[in-house]
């Protein structure tokens, strides 16, 4: 009898053997899912601020130079005046930010649109690539809201 409990307990070590390495590609799959569905979500929610901060602030001119570094600070720091600081998402920048507009024939913003240009980030095993998104666009008020 226990000649027959020794081999069961060598196929028991044989399936933990097969099993462990399929168990744990499984759970690093996972890992790495979560996490580039909630940077995509940190991204999408920083993105959804600084086109609403956009769409209610002072646009100042044809250029829009100041209200472009504005929007792209909010979008990156959380603040229109951080120039410098932690970004709410790890690895994102300025220079990933993109704000365009459509105007009316007065110059003044009719739609502003906010979109992260390419963006990648680190997720344990592999970087991954997000381009062009996310995106969000808001009619623009500000004229109105003064």
């Amino acid at each position: 009898m226990s000649g027959q409990r020794q081999r069961l307990s060598g196929n028991c070590i044989m399936e933990f053997a097969i099993a462990v390495p399929l168990l744990l590609t499984f759970l690093a799959g996972m890992f790495q899912f979560g996490y580039a569905f909630f940077v995509y979500n940190e991204l999408a929610a920083a993105v959804r601020t600084g086109v609403r901060y956009a769409s209610t602030t002072d646009f100042d001119g044809a250029a829009g130079t100041n209200f472009q570094t504005r929007v792209k600070n909010v979008v990156v720091y959380g603040t229109p005046t951080a120039g410098s600081g932690v970004p709410v998402v790890k690895g994102l920048a300025t220079a990933n930010v993109n704000v365009t507009w459509q105007a009316d024939a007065a110059g003044i913003p009719q739609i502003v649109t906010v979109n992260i240009t390419t963006f990648n980030f680190y997720a344990v095993f592999r970087t991954f690539q997000i381009p062009n998104k996310p995106r969000a666009t808001f009619l623009y008020l500000g004229q109105y809201t003064s």
